[in-house]
């Protein structure tokens, strides 16, 4: 079972029409497409937390995590340990338990509009690449160095091809 504990706190994101189900279907078709899949079964249940908010309250959640004191479109925050997964792997990092609070996911309405309008892309497929980046993250996924980010590019690129998505590093 997969459970997106959403929370609306900024009215901004109203713009978008039933941005809330939108968020959940998006959520819901990324996971089983990622090494989530994995542990997937009828007796599991992941959860993760998805807050949509304004660029004023990102701006303050990255001045106070990662000491930036400028708006960004996502923030991931992931309740494993990024490290361990990269070396034992997901499924090991999770252990034998049956629950899941991966993490939480932080989106900023004005920055991904502004983002989506300038790179001509779709709203709801510019926020479906940034759902499935931020997912990809909390599994242990990142982009620090090269080799890293081709690897997460590519796997980016992969889902969101089966998605009917184009390339969004074209």
């Amino acid at each position: 079972m997969i459970f997106i504990d959403l929370e609306l706190k900024s009215k901004k994101w109203n713009e978008e029409k039933n941005i809330e189900k939108l968020v959940e279907k998006i959520c819901q078709k990324i996971i089983p497409l990622t090494d989530l899949k994995k542990l997937l079964t009828k007796n599991f249940t992941l959860e993760i937390a998805v807050s949509l908010v304004s660029d004023a309250q990102i701006k303050k959640i990255n001045q106070q995590f990662r000491d930036k004191n400028k708006a960004t479109d996502v923030l991931s925050f992931s309740n494993l340990d990024e490290n361990l997964i990269r070396q034992i792997g997901l499924k090991k990092a999770v252990g034998p338990s049956n629950y899941l609070l991966l993490g939480d996911i932080v989106i900023a309405y004005e920055t991904v509009k502004k983002e989506s309008l300038a790179q001509k892309k779709k709203f709801h497929e510019h926020l479906t690449h940034l759902i499935l980046h931020s997912i990809l993250h909390l599994i242990g996924f990142d982009h620090e160095d090269e080799k890293m980010a081709k690897i997460m590019e590519n796997l980016e690129i992969k889902i969101l091809k089966t998605l009917k998505i184009q390339n969004p590093y074209q």
